[in-house]
């Protein structure tokens, strides 16, 4: 008996079955679920708080309880990047005005304070200013106009005033606390002097010498600061440097 062979053997793939609505919910889901995590990530950032109102907008970057704190970006009428801490600008960064004006340097809880440069614009021509701020006010080129570098036991408490920056001349002014018998004195003298005095830094023009009851009065006219001089009066020494140049005026009391 013979049996006839089919001519072509045909194989059929059945494909699961999809229903309809679990693949719209699928389409539908799945992009929403991506914007929520986008939003959730946009609203964290939104909730870290820059509490200088002109860096109130946008931040990224490090946060502490609800506050930017450590190294981030803020930009709101200004812009700032460094760092900060509790919400304010404190450490280190770089603030920009919208006008394009800008510091970077020394900040502490949202204002300058320390060594820093300053940059705008003045008659268009760019300016810098380089120095030191206290509580957001330019104080000087220099961090103190002043330093007493060395000073003996003898000297009392000296006294550093700049009267104005009119003229740059220095003035030291001796002054006996005890008067008569000083160990730096002659016997018929009650004033103590400067016997003899080194300048190491700057220089001077011209110097003149008034010694009055109780007083000996030393001026260094036409000086180029910084200026530092030891000036000794007997066995008694001070060293200062001075940075900021002006008429300055300084009181050493003697106290033997």
């Amino acid at each position: 008996m013979f049996y006839a062979k089919p001519d072509k053997i045909t194989s059929i793939q059945v494909k699961p079955f999809v229903n309809p609505k679990q693949l719209f919910m699928k389409r539908i889901i799945l992009p929403l679920a991506l914007v929520i995590f986008c939003n959730s990530i946009t609203a964290q950032k939104n909730d870290c708080t820059v509490l200088l109102d002109s860096l109130k907008g946008s931040y990224e970057g490090d946060c502490s309880n609800g506050k930017a704190n450590g190294t981030g970006k803020a930009k709101g009428a200004d812009s700032y990047e460094g760092d900060f801490k509790s919400g304010f600008p404190d450490g280190q960064g770089k603030y920009t005005w919208k006008n394009g004006n800008y510091y970077t340097g020394a900040w502490k809880k949202g204002m300058k304070e320390g060594k820093g440069e300053l940059h705008f614009r003045v008659n268009n021509r760019d300016t810098v200013t380089i120095g030191y701020w206290k509580k957001d006010v330019y104080k000087g080129e220099y961090e103190s106009p002043y330093i007493i570098r060395n000073v003996t036991s003898e000297i009392g408490r000296v006294q550093i005033t700049k009267i104005d920056g009119r003229t740059n001349n220095v003035t030291i002014t001796v002054e006996n606390l005890v008067g008569g018998g000083s160990i730096y004195s002659s016997p018929a003298q009650t004033t103590t002097t400067m016997t003899s005095f080194d300048i190491t830094r700057g220089q001077y023009l011209s110097k003149s010498q008034n010694t009055l009851t109780n007083k000996d009065v030393n001026t260094f006219k036409g000086v180029i600061f910084p200026f530092r001089g030891t000036y000794n009066f007997g066995g008694a020494m001070i060293d200062i440097e001075i940075f900021e140049p002006g008429n300055w005026d300084i009181t050493v009391p003697i106290n033997k």
